[in-house]
């Protein structure tokens, strides 16, 4: 990164001479094109490609702001590290594993402490309100229930496939029971309900069992995201149509990467709360970067799926995370939360290694 920043400053320096142009400007400039142009070298994926090249026009279709770099190298970022999930070796992969086991069970801990009231690093910060409250929130070292859910998540079916067994199970099972009894998120049931359903569906070939569990599953989550949902009934339909009459007014260039609460505002007159994000990873992707980006993602999906066909079984548990990822995509932001978007990294590029010899 540092390279990287210093090339674009290099770069930068004769254009900024010129009258008329901004040093920070250009020096931004200059840094998106050469990250740019390093994703198209190194990142093997062309669907990967595509999206990164394409956040790039975005963001100077959008004007180039300022608080838009964030969001264009975010996903520059997240191509490198896919591409780098697809070259990491088994014993590699073996260790990340692991990695993965000692940060699960690092935050489920955590949560033991701020739940005793004992949490040796954060302090209860004031609410909207101006509330203080008596204890931090049980959040891990996230910034609140619904982002550590959809960590956990996401790594709990990988927390199962883990090796000697006995860690694996007993990692999993904190990990559930720190989602369904502590956190209590939409996002986080539903992560257990697919690793659930991924386990009937390999213990239990009966097709009775295995269409039993996947109704029991399916009417829990939505039974949960109706009944008990923590934003409240309607909040997301409510957001979900501002959003599409936005994107009804930018549909193929977007509002801009990171515009949500910048350029444009979301609200709930109810409770007068504004929105940075719409519960939705689809939607944001297209209010943001116009239709080719969730078009080219997915077309990554598809194409990532004709080439799992007959490779679900040896994938493991990469394909019950990858159907937590899609689940809470539709609505919620997994890949706009950083550790998240990480284990989507590790979760595709893992399964772009198994796939990427069959047939597209």
């Amino acid at each position: 990164m540092t390279r990287w920043l210093i090339l674009a400053a290099a770069a930068a320096l004769p254009l900024a001479a010129i009258p008329g142009f901004d040093l920070a400007a250009t020096k931004n400039a200059a840094f998106l094109l050469l990250g740019a142009l390093g994703v198209l070298a190194l990142v093997r994926n062309p669907w990967v490609r595509g999206f990164a090249a394409w956040t790039l026009v975005a963001y100077l279709l959008a004007g180039a702001h300022g608080w838009a770099l964030s969001a264009v190298l975010g996903v520059l970022a997240w191509a490198v590290l896919c591409d780098l999930a697809r070259r990491l070796t088994e014993p590699a992969w073996r260790q990340v594993r692991l990695a993965l086991v000692a940060s699960v069970l690092f935050q489920v801990a955590w949560v033991g402490l701020q739940l005793a009231g004992r949490d040796p690093v954060f302090s209860p910060l004031p609410t909207q309100g101006g509330v203080q409250p008596a204890a931090v929130g049980p959040w891990g070292w996230f910034g609140n229930e619904m982002d550590l859910s959809l960590y956990l998540g996401v790594a709990l079916p990988l927390l199962m496939a883990v090796r000697p067994v006995w860690v694996g199970l007993v990692g999993s099972a904190l990990t559930a029971a720190t989602i369904l009894v502590i956190l209590r998120t939409t996002v986080g049931a539903v992560a257990v309900g697919v690793t659930v359903l991924w386990l009937a569906w390999r213990w239990w070939p009966a097709w009775w069992s295995r269409g039993l569990s996947v109704g029991v599953v399916a009417g829990v989550g939505l039974g949960y995201l109706v009944l008990a949902d923590p934003q409240g009934a309607g909040t997301r339909p409510l957001i979900w149509k501002q959003t599409a009459h936005l994107i009804g007014l930018r549909p193929f260039a977007g509002w801009g990467p990171n515009a949500v609460d910048r350029r444009v505002i979301l609200l709930t007159p109810a409770t007068q709360l504004r929105w940075n994000y719409v519960f939705n990873e689809w939607l944001q992707a297209w209010l943001e970067f116009g239709v080719l980006a969730p078009l080219l993602a997915a077309g990554y999906l598809v194409a990532l799926g004709r080439r799992l066909r007959g490779r679900v079984v040896s994938a493991g548990a990469l394909v019950p995370a990858l159907a937590i990822l899609l689940l809470a995509s539709l609505f919620s932001i997994p890949l706009r939360i950083g550790p998240v978007a990480l284990l989507a990294a590790l979760v595709l590029g893992r399964l772009d290694a198994l796939t990427m010899e069959a047939p597209a």
